[in-house]
């Protein structure tokens, strides 16, 4: 009997701790990332990415920064948009593409789409992009 009375105030006593630590935490200080997400998933707007035809496919294949997916990246957002990565994330990906969720410094939300090129030593280009502000 003592024991199940002493298991009954354990488990209040802790339940009532995990609430109070789950109320405490303050909607300012955690980033929803369900919600970037469901922002990526509303961009339907794009623009084309990098046109290129096959001699300057061709051309790029050795390009040992075009490999990495991540350089392609990094390289399109401060040459072509003239903006800086704070973040990004893969939300989808198959064998030769990624669909990519960014986050810029000055809080530009962007959804691109990255192809892998096999034909031409895997190098990888931005077929499109598209982003908008981010709402608080």
């Amino acid at each position: 009997m003592k024991l199940q009375v002493f298991c009954l105030v354990l488990l209040c006593l802790i339940g009532c701790e995990t609430k109070d630590n789950v109320n405490s935490l303050s909607s300012s200080s955690v980033e929803d990332r369900d919600k970037l997400v469901d922002q990526f998933l509303i961009i339907h707007d794009f623009n084309s990415g990098e046109e290129f035809d096959t001699q300057k496919l061709k051309e790029i294949q050795n390009d040992s920064n075009r490999q990495d997916y991540k350089k392609v990246l990094d390289d399109f957002f401060t040459q072509h948009l003239q903006k800086e990565m704070e973040s990004f994330q893969t939300i989808n990906k198959s064998e030769h593409e990624r669909h990519i969720l960014v986050i810029t410094k000055d809080r530009w939300l962007f959804r691109v789409s990255l192809k892998q090129w096999p034909d031409y030593n895997n190098i990888w280009t931005v077929d499109m992009y598209g982003g908008f502000p981010q709402s608080q």
